[in-house]
């Protein structure tokens, strides 16, 4: 994969904490200026036994690899518990174009906002999460405020 030289690498690195720091978005940074935790506020859904309930506050992890600004040189990770179909629901890992389709010139604050998109438009075509994308699919309101239907299943009857 290609890389940066050290130099031009960390001058990116600051102008993206920079661009981040300027934009009012809630986030911490590491000593490296590597790892961002953000907070993204926005409704979203997670999963309790058998009910889906509602979340409006958010914490994702993106990593600037070595080979960062090039593809395959981020990594976004959704930190609280989501039911999404563009999320892995075990790990949390996030699959968004912006990320598949990634281009040099693309920044953090530009991901941070691709995934506030992702958050109230989830993609149910192309899922990570199949049951979300059928629950999606079925409960088009499910973001929108109100009662949030139970997710429904098969009925396990015991004899």
């Amino acid at each position: 994969m290609p890389m940066l030289p050290e130099q031009i690498w960390r001058r990116r690195l600051d102008s993206e904490y920079a661009e981040m720091e300027k934009s009012g978005e809630r986030f911490e940074v590491n000593a490296e200026r590597t790892r961002y935790l953000v907070s993204v506020r926005g409704a979203g859904l997670y999963r309790s036994g058998d009910a889906v309930l509602r979340k409006d506050a958010h914490s994702v992890q993106i990593d600037l690899l070595r080979e960062y600004p090039y593809p395959g040189g981020i990594d976004v990770t959704w930190l609280t518990p989501i039911f999404h179909p563009n999320i892995h629901e075990k790990d949390g890992k996030v699959c968004i174009q912006l990320i598949n389709n990634w281009a040099e010139g693309q920044t953090i604050l530009s991901v941070v906002r691709a995934l506030k998109q992702l958050l109230e438009n989830p993609n149910t075509k192309d899922p990570l999460n199949r049951d979300a994308a059928v629950y999606f699919d079925a409960h088009p309101e499910a973001l929108a405020g109100g009662a949030l239907p139970v997710k429904s299943g098969p009925r396990i009857i015991r004899v």
